[in-house]
């Protein structure tokens, strides 16, 4: 069953402190927006955020920096999935490196938004 999930995001002024880094609100929104890509695809259901796990900023994120969003399932319990996201950034002076890591976890849930089997 697919269990990976990847985007592509330019970091533009709106995105970012007047310093010119990318605000992680937004970096963590991209990271659940894909996290939650890669669980829908492995559970084949809706499936809601229920945790954020350690997210670690490893290197700034800057305006014009181009970030590519790598998720995958990690782990698949009864109701629930963990995904590892991956945040990796690239420009045109430096050479493409891991910006930002974390852990977030997803339940599927049925038509009437409670948890329902991943497997099932």
């Amino acid at each position: 069953m697919e269990s990976e999930a990847r985007t592509l995001e330019l970091v533009f002024p709106e995105h970012a402190n007047p310093g010119g880094n990318a605000f992680g609100g937004f970096v963590l929104g991209l990271m659940d927006k894909v996290g939650s890509y890669a669980a829908i695809r492995r559970a084949r259901k809706r499936c809601v955020t229920v945790r954020v796990g350690e997210v670690v900023f490893e290197v700034p994120i800057r305006v014009g920096d181009l970030l590519e969003v790598i998720a995958r399932v990690v782990r698949v319990g009864r109701t629930s999935i963990t995904v590892e996201v991956e945040v990796y950034r690239e420009n045109l002076t430096e050479p493409k490196m891991l910006a930002t890591r974390g852990n977030l976890t997803y339940v599927a849930v049925d038509e009437q938004g409670k948890p329902t089997p991943v497997d099932q």
